[in-house]
């Protein structure tokens, strides 16, 4: 009596074992055949693979980045150098060319699409700076009016002290990186010089025309400030960001590269014309140079990002928008590299 009670509960558990297999490979293919098939999973997977909460480009954009540079750019003791570079890779990789097709996005996609005005260029150096755990804000600066804000910057707050962004003489203590424009924060003796040096010496600044507004030399600097947008802290950073920046440094680039193209092709907002674009775009901005001129040599003219295609083709072949190493960036104050040791 008691091995067929056995025997039952067995038979039993086998069963309930089977119908939970069955159950889990249903739900798995439903939500399989929902991503298929339907747009709103594809959409939202795709914004979650370049979501800013994991900023799984972002950070794989910077340790391409890294490892190409002959010193680490996470560690403090390199932290200028490191913005130096970062502040030159983004004037030479996003630049507002077509101006019509500027994207309001977030950072990824303003990163993939390649044409952007000064303020998605300043929100891409304040994401890639937050690999060198520095604080960055993204500033509009305005003419005397206070209403026309002709142009966009980062200030840097090389020690995180700041608290206060509100406080415009804080603000002045901070350091300006443009990559639009390419302009830093240090002077013809290369020494960082914050905003408050900068006013002080305007004659030594005066090639910073874009700072310039009312017919007075670097006005936009000297008018009151709005921060907009102000980067994390490693310590700010969620659980969720933390794993994926983990993830980034574990994951083979092909790895992480296949799962962008995958996010690419999914979203069923994209057409195949921008699609072709933006794994060319892709390629270029992870570095694999051939493997974008490739792509963007497979553009037609019958594509509607030819033009575009074009553009960062012969950029690339003339050097102009390859990564450039730390000691091959030009002060543009004194037209010579900048000094190993800052």
């Amino acid at each position: 009596m008691e091995i067929e009670v056995r025997r039952d509960k067995k038979q039993n558990t086998l069963i309930n074992m089977k119908k939970i297999t069955y159950f889990t490979f249903t739900i798995f293919a439903v939500f399989l055949l929902s991503i298929l098939i339907f747009d709103y999973p594809k959409k939202f997977i795709s914004r979650l693979i370049f979501s800013h909460d994991l900023s799984l480009l972002t950070h794989s954009v910077f340790y391409n980045i890294n490892d190409e540079i002959d010193f680490d750019m996470t560690k403090k003791e390199n932290q200028k150098k490191s913005l130096i570079v970062l502040n030159n890779f983004v004037y030479d990789f996003f630049r507002p060319v077509f101006a019509n097709q500027n994207l309001d996005d977030g950072v990824s996609w303003k990163m993939l699409h390649g044409s952007i005005w000064c303020d998605g260029v300043s929100d891409i150096f304040l994401r890639l700076a937050e690999n060198t755990n520095t604080r960055v804000v993204m500033i509009f600066l305005c003419a005397n009016n206070g209403r026309n804000c002709p142009h966009t910057v980062t200030f840097v707050d090389l020690d995180n002290s700041i608290n206060d962004f509100k406080d415009n003489s804080e603000l002045k203590k901070m350091y300006l990186f443009d990559p639009t424009k390419n302009y830093y924060p240090i002077n013809k003796k290369f020494q960082f010089v914050n905003i408050n040096d900068m006013l002080e010496n305007k004659i030594e600044f005066s090639s910073y025309t874009a700072l310039d507004s009312d017919n007075i030399k670097l006005n936009l600097l000297q008018n009151d400030q709005t921060a907009f947008v102000i980067n994390r802290l490693y310590d700010e950073y969620s659980i969720i960001s933390k794993l994926s920046l983990t993830i980034v440094k574990v994951l083979p680039k092909n790895s992480l590269k296949f799962l962008f193209k995958f996010g690419i092709f999914i979203n069923p907002e994209l057409d195949d014309d921008y699609k072709k674009f933006l794994y060319a775009r892709l390629e270029h901005i992870l570095l694999n140079y051939d493997d974008a001129i490739f792509n963007y040599s497979k553009i037609t003219d019958k594509n509607s990002y030819y033009d575009n295609a074009q553009y960062w083709h012969k950029r690339i072949n003339s050097s102009q928008s390859v990564l450039k190493k730390y000691e091959d960036i030009l002060s543009p104050l004194t037209n010579s590299t900048f000094p190993k040791n800052l």
